[in-house]
């Protein structure tokens, strides 16, 4: 398989015509003199982000009040899933299949879709600042992602290095990038993945990778092997079911080798240093420890100096910083919110409770009690599935959100497999629909 970053642009431009236009139609209505954008004349809620999080609280905000005027602001043309990007990496999946214009949105429940960059926001006068002008708000919700802390790895800091060892936990074009150098590898190649430092964005998405780049090397470059160097003392999520796949799968291809902190990098001859030793592979997939998007720094939504991760409250998610700024999805704080991990459906979970939260407060109406729900699934081969799940309620005591029940699956098999698959389409459905 082989994916060009020609085709790559080829096909999110074609994909991207819906959207881009009703964007730019939006973005036309610009006062000069203000440099406001599309001035307000009711009830607004900006949602910044149109990832997993605010994809699915612009949706939930315009079911649960229609007339609440909703506007996305995201960079992007469309929707390019992270969830399944690995499945591209493995090389049965293209990266058309995982990316969706936000057109049923726009179509569907009247959503306004601006694609912009936030430059500032000022709490104060309920405005945010882009590239494209100013957008008036009565409440905004933030759901930014993550961004990666290249400086904790010497060498890696630069465009050059981050090319070389691409992180490729934001789907787009480091995913391509992985998915053609697997595939121009020699057979009897050697791939590198390296594990970054929880917390981290998909606990269980590090290792779904493993999983299938040595189920691409087994199938089409034999004799090669894939080293795995976790900065963690083990495997964080499903540890059990993925190391049982890999012992029955690939015992002569992967080497496992935990609590191996990834030290420095060499651009110039691809040599990967790490605690324990050093390693020149063919192909070198390195994911750095993460934070939250720099545009959430950017914006001032960090409530203490070192903060790394936005502090929100679980019951509503209105931020600690700012009142009427919500913060949703991979960008919070743990500490804050409480033991969640940093995943899609968490996010998805997040965003319909900000989202009634959001629409009963601008009707003047308390918020519902919120509940919370996580599930996972990852592949171990192209059939294969395994799952983990979890329930989660907040803690009156604790003011944090806490897990009530969960589990994962007892093995991993076909039918489970299909359940992945079924459950990427739903929850695409779900937010984007």
């Amino acid at each position: 398989m082989s994916i060009s970053r020609r085709d790559f642009i080829k096909y999110t431009s074609v994909a991207a015509l819906g959207t881009g236009v009703l964007g730019c139609h939006h973005e036309m209505n610009v006062s000069k003199s203000a440099g406001i954008m599309m001035p307000k004349s009711g009830k607004r809620i900006v949602v910044l982000g149109g990832g997993w999080g605010g994809a699915t609280a612009a949706k939930y905000i315009k079911q649960e009040d229609p007339s609440i005027d909703v506007v996305i602001v995201e960079r992007e043309d469309n929707f390019i899933s992270c969830h399944v990007s690995n499945w591209v990496i493995g090389g049965f999946k293209t990266m058309k299949d995982i990316t969706i214009s936000y057109d049923a949105l726009i179509k569907n429940y009247g959503i306004k879709v601006v694609h912009a960059e936030a430059k500032e926001l000022d709490a104060e006068k309920k405005q945010l600042k882009t590239d494209k002008g100013i957008l008036e708000y009565d409440l905004i919700l933030v759901s930014p992602g993550i961004s990666y802390r290249y400086e904790t790895i010497a060498g890696l800091n630069s465009a050059e290095a981050i090319k070389r060892f691409p992180a490729a936990m934001k789907a787009g074009p480091e995913t391509v990038m992985i998915a053609e150098r697997l595939a121009a590898m020699k057979s009897g190649g050697s791939v590198l993945v390296a594990v970054p430092p929880t917390p981290y964005r998909c606990p269980p998405g590090p290792y779904e990778r493993v999983s299938l780049i040595a189920n691409y090397l087994k199938k089409n470059k034999p004799g090669s092997k894939l080293f795995v160097f976790d900065s963690n003392d083990d495997v964080v999520s499903k540890g059990k079911l993925f190391k049982a796949a890999w012992k029955d799968y690939y015992s002569d291809i992967i080497e496992y080798v935990p609590d191996n902190y990834i030290k420095s990098v060499d651009v110039g001859t691809g040599k990967v240093v790490s605690e324990k030793g050093e390693i020149t592979p063919d192909v070198a997939n390195i994911i750095p420890a993460m934070k939250a998007n720099q545009t959430a720094f950017d914006l001032g939504l960090m409530s203490k100096e070192k903060d790394l991760w936005v502090r929100a409250e679980p019951y509503t998610f209105e931020s600690y910083k700012y009142k009427d700024v919500y913060v949703v999805g991979d960008a919070t704080h743990n500490g804050a919110v409480g033991g969640v991990p940093k995943s899609g459906y968490v996010a998805n979970s997040m965003a319909k409770v900000a989202a009634s939260a959001m629409a009963r407060k601008l009707n003047g109406q308390e918020p519902l009690v919120p509940t919370y729900v996580n599930t996972c699934y990852s592949l171990v081969n192209e059939d294969e599935g395994i799952f983990v799940s979890a329930v989660y309620k907040y803690d009156e005591a604790s003011k944090r959100i806490k897990k009530i029940s969960g589990g994962v699956s007892p093995t991993m098999n076909a039918l489970f497999g299909r359940h992945a698959q079924d459950w990427a389409t739903s929850i695409w459905s779900d937010m984007l629909l």
